[in-house]
């Protein structure tokens, strides 16, 4: 019985969602925008040999380590994963969202981008207040190199029994190594990463407030699953705000899984109900799949 259930997990998508989409190389026409899915909300763009990171969540602890033990990034995995970095920006400061933000930016001397929950994980870490950028909804736009970043204010989606899971702030420093609970949901943003090809919209949790999407455009959208189930109406209220040209579901994976694990669904996830969904919508915007570190031009 258990091995069936964790069966039905075992994700199977139509192969020609790949259509467009490298596995593990970056695309060779530098003039574009490129995208590579990390896994969970994770996303590098690059745009004229900057490369900007979103949400990164490369150290991908076992379930073991996560509800026994503390955690922190994990260095050796990172440096295998990111090979150069000008900016990091997180939505919000859940482990699995902005755990890998303060490492990858003392590696590479970087911003991080975030609310205040994050910046104070990242001060715990040891950045200094020079690599430290409030990032606020509906607040002043930042340049960094070719891209500029801005941000839109959100809500996180109910998981379980219709609770956020760690909810509350952090409101003071943060040291690693620590539980996963001790990173809190903090505030919750949408980030929108303009560059001189593309407007691209990260949406890291399957939640939104309306209002806010009011006038706001997006080519790409780069889309949450899980708890999409929980908020009525996500992906027709996504995409009448914002009409894109391209979604790119996200946060659908296993993040327990190594990044070199074969890819499986979150169990309660539904990828193909998401799926499903943005293609019965009257705009029927292209959709695309990545493969786990799977690269896609823009």
């Amino acid at each position: 019985m258990g091995s069936r259930w964790w069966r039905r997990w075992t994700m199977s998508i139509d192969p020609q969602l790949y259509h467009g989409c490298l596995p593990s190389t970056l695309p060779i026409d530098a003039a574009a925008t490129r995208l590579q899915w990390l896994g969970t909300a994770g996303f590098r763009i690059v745009h004229d040999d900057k490369h900007f990171w979103l949400d990164p969540h490369l150290s991908r602890h076992s379930p073991r380590q996560l509800l026994t033990g503390a955690i922190a990034p994990e260095l050796a995995k990172i440096v295998e994963h990111v090979d150069a970095a000008h900016g990091v920006a997180v939505g919000h400061s859940h482990f699995d969202h902005a755990l890998d933000a303060p490492a990858i930016a003392q590696l590479h001397g970087c911003p991080v981008f975030g609310s205040e929950d994050t910046l104070n994980w990242c001060r715990g870490y040891g950045l200094p207040e020079s690599q430290l950028r409030l990032l606020q909804g509906n607040g002043p736009a930042h340049q960094v190199g070719p891209f500029t970043l801005s941000a839109i204010p959100s809500l996180h989606s109910p998981l379980f029994a219709g609770q956020i899971p760690f909810p509350g702030r952090i409101e003071r420093p943060l040291t690693a190594p620590a539980p996963m609970r001790n990173w809190r949901v903090g505030e919750t943003l949408v980030i929108k990463l303009q560059t001189p090809r593309v407007s691209i919209l990260h949406v890291g949790s399957a939640a939104l407030i309306d209002a806010e999407l009011q006038g706001v455009q997006a080519d790409v959208v780069l889309a949450c699953t899980i708890g999409r189930h929980a908020t009525p109406g996500f992906v027709p209220r996504l995409l009448d705000a914002l009409r894109p040209k391209l979604v790119i579901p996200c946060h659908w994976d296993q993040f327990w899984r190594p990044l070199t694990a074969p890819v499986r669904q979150i169990p309660g996830n539904d990828l193909q109900g998401f799926i499903d969904e943005v293609r019965r919508h009257p705009t029927a915007p292209e959709l695309r799949v990545l493969p786990l570190l799977g690269w896609t031009s823009l």
